[in-house]
């Protein structure tokens, strides 16, 4: 993404006939033109009866605009402090820029943005970059981000919102991208002892206002994983596995010998399930794990708790080893789940697990004894 150019396009400020109030974001949703604010931007939260007629949008690039309506319920304006307000279809914006709208923040790595304009004598607007995920989206679509300290204090040592004041409504997008991603509109300061500001999250959006609007994924997300695994499980072949089975690596013999703590009668059809699980899981590491290592040590972390409870476990027969080894798989599933929240791939935990748990056994990390 281009921010010098996009976000002058799409940064608006909402005055209320001559008094700036917030900022907004202006985007195009199914051929109709939005402005994304915030309710207490427009006074809502004081429980008045609001004339969106009496305010209007300013933006950098294609000057006034009127509003036309608010969309949504009166009561999830007010809990979601949300503020959805159809632009006046008189209004054309010419080479608008197409915007994604994305809930995908989890992903490692991603940068953030925001553009809005301070309560200030100035009143220009600026950009607030980089900014990181703190937390992520809580079940009302809650998150936080860190600001850099910089546009959270001037010099003359005021910090949080009497900076910050201003830039309520702004839209947050993901940085550095071919794509727009409109992730969330930030909606206050979160205390001026952290550099933070609460956002709402765009699945918030679709879910209470804008029901029809297409939510993206970001760089594939969660969807185009699915869709890696079905296809990784099913170009692994017979010939595959048998080939993996054949290489002196010391896996198979370890495997075996775990197998045989554990599943009774167990058939070669087993021993190919794990294999299997092993030869998805690589694939899928290689591809989508190591280029981010904040996957990668979020996994790690979660097998160093499942190891700190599971270093040597003795087993008296078959039928407890069996019991046990499912009683970990379903741990270290739990774990997954719990380490990679608000991640893109926390839906595939199962398939993870299954595939550390079997490098985990032919490297003889988890030491079973009869």
């Amino acid at each position: 993404m281009n921010e010098l150019d996009v976000l002058p396009k799409t940064c608006v400020q909402i005055y209320q006939l001559d008094t700036y109030h917030g900022s907004g974001v202006l985007i195009e949703i199914n051929n109709v033109f939005y402005v994304i604010s915030v309710a207490h931007v427009l006074n809502y939260d004081e429980g008045k009866t609001i004339d969106i007629k009496n305010f209007s949008g300013t933006s950098e690039e294609y000057g006034k605009i009127e509003f036309g309506f608010l969309v949504g319920k009166h009561e999830d304006i007010l809990k979601y402090d949300i503020a959805v307000i159809a632009v006046d279809v008189k209004h054309t914006f010419p080479y608008f820029p197409s915007i994604k709208l994305c809930e995908d923040i989890g992903f490692p790595g991603i940068s953030l943005v925001f553009r809005g304009t301070q309560k200030s004598t100035a009143l220009k607007p600026h950009s607030i970059c980089p900014c990181k995920i703190d937390t992520s989206s809580n079940n009302e679509g809650i998150f936080c981000i860190e600001v850099p300290i910089g546009a959270y204090a001037d010099m003359k040592g005021n910090t949080g919102a009497s900076v910050m004041n201003g830039y309520s409504g702004s839209g947050v997008f993901i940085r550095e991208t071919d794509d727009i991603y409109l992730v969330g509109i930030s909606q206050n300061i979160d205390k001026d002892t952290f550099n933070g500001v609460n956002c709402r999250s765009i699945s918030i959006l679709k879910k209470y206002f804008l029901p029809d609007i297409e939510i993206s994924e970001f760089r594939g997300g969660n969807t185009q994983l699915r869709l890696n695994v079905a296809e990784i499980k099913r170009n692994i072949t017979k010939k595959m596995v048998e080939e993996r089975k054949a290489n002196n690596y010391g896996d198979i013999e370890n495997l075996t010998r775990k197998m045989d703590a554990f599943i009774e009668n167990w058939a070669p059809e087993d021993l190919d399930g794990f294999v299997n699980d092993i030869l998805v899981w690589e694939n899928i590491e290689r591809t989508k794990i190591r280029n981010h290592s904040l996957y990668r040590d979020r996994i790690e972390n979660a097998k160093a708790i499942l190891a700190s409870g599971n270093k040597n476990y003795q087993v008296g027969s078959i039928q407890q080893g069996n019991e046990r080894f499912h009683k970990i798989l379903d741990e270290f599933t739990k774990l997954l789940q719990e380490e990679l929240d608000g991640t893109s791939i926390k839906s595939s935990s199962s398939v993870i697990a299954a595939g550390e748990v079997a490098r985990l056994l032919a490297d003889c990390t988890l030491n079973f004894k009869k």
